[in-house]
């Protein structure tokens, strides 16, 4: 059988021919990134120093062939051919939960926008002999509902509430999206309604608060995007955070915006916390005009010792990453969440990755569907 080795911490692995890298190492809990799981992040990157992997089906926006040459590659889309020496990219305060298994009952579900409803469930059982769920602001969770013809629908979703409702109240919150076409979405007032059992998985991703950071924080949302954002707005200030909070919430209509009271109540509970509403068309008189990120970077122009946060589209998240990096922020400063779609099975050509120099790499952009 392969073995997986990681020399830096004397660790290695069992494996069988063709298991799928990041498969195996969540199964035994080795702590690295990941979150789309489906080769459009980046966010599951480690740097092959020994052996070969057979790696398909994967964005070039994910993995640059600069990068492939150095030896690094995506763990969900590599496919062992053998022994295999690892490095996991180092990362500033990444905190590692077990994914655990819930069952919850829907107790809310209220529209906070045209289209956009706020999902509150309460846990009513957990695994793990019962043991509170515990998660980092800004992650996601699977959730997964039942049809009548006996099989589930299942997509990922950020958490809106903070961790301390998870673990005390047991309860969580996510904004969703209803569009026409969305296989869970779509049954938000008709299939899903208060009272109903919705099956939660996570939490994954690794785009979530670091606690221990000192300096200025900036949240930037596009649409429900705004979920993860408050999360780690809220976690930050109740933690005792002093140094500037900032968060900029974009829609690209005045009828799309929600959270405004939230918003001012933390605003005015803290005086390190201000909010920008910025609309790109019929904006309010007490909301900015353009795009959210343009917004961030006429604000700001020194982001020396800051942390962002991105959560919504892939292009703002993409644009506004691209250019924390060309003023100078490291990599590492930088901690998104892209939501992309579902992406339909499909057959693409594979590469054989093997081990070149040493390298060390920084974190890009993750995801997850909607």
């Amino acid at each position: 059988m392969p073995i997986i080795s990681f020399p830096a911490s004397g660790l290695e692995l069992q494996a069988d021919l063709d298991d799928n890298l990041l498969k195996v190492l969540r199964r035994h809990k080795v702590p690295i990134h990941y979150s789309c799981k489906q080769g459009e992040c980046g966010s599951c990157k480690c740097v092959l120093e020994r052996g070969e992997v057979l790696m398909q089906d994967y964005k070039d926006t994910a993995l640059p062939e600069t990068q492939r040459a150095q030896g690094v590659i995506l763990a969900c889309c590599s496919r062992i051919k053998g022994d295999v020496q690892l490095r996991l990219v180092d990362s500033d305060d990444y905190i590692v939960h077990p994914e655990r298994h819930l069952v919850t009952e829907v107790i809310g579900l209220r529209e906070l926008a045209p289209e956009v409803f706020g999902l509150r469930l309460k846990i009513r059982y957990v695994d793990r002999d019962g043991e509170p769920f515990i998660f980092s602001a800004g992650q996601y969770a699977q959730l997964s509902v039942g049809t009548a013809d006996g099989s589930f629908i299942a997509r990922d979703f950020s958490m809106a509430s903070t961790p301390v409702d998870a673990e005390y109240d047991d309860e969580l919150e996510f904004h969703i999206r209803r569009t026409p076409t969305g296989a869970f979405s779509g049954l938000l007032g008709r299939g899903i309604e208060v009272g109903g059992t919705i099956f939660v998985d996570g939490p994954m991703g690794s785009s979530h608060f670091r606690p221990r950071h000192e300096g200025p924080l900036y949240a930037v949302s596009a649409g429900t995007g705004l979920a993860p954002m408050l999360s780690i707005v809220k976690t930050a200030l109740h933690n005792g955070k002093l140094d500037r909070v900032t968060l900029y919430a974009g829609f690209k209509s005045a009828g799309e915006v929600y959270g405004r009271e939230d918003l001012a109540a933390l605003a005015r509970e803290f005086r390190n916390f201000r909010a920008h509403i910025v609309v790109e068309s019929g904006a309010g008189a007490q909301d900015r005009v353009g795009r959210v990120g343009d917004a961030l970077l006429a604000d700001v122009t020194d982001f020396s010792e800051a942390k962002i946060y991105l959560a919504g589209s892939p292009a703002m998240v993409e644009a506004v990453s691209a250019a924390m990096l060309e003023r100078g922020l490291p990599p590492g400063d930088v901690h998104a969440d892209a939501f992309y779609a579902p992406k339909p099975a499909r057959t693409a050509a594979a590469t054989v990755c093997s081990a070149p120099m040493d390298v060390a790499t920084g974190q890009v952009p993750s995801r997850h569907g909607i």
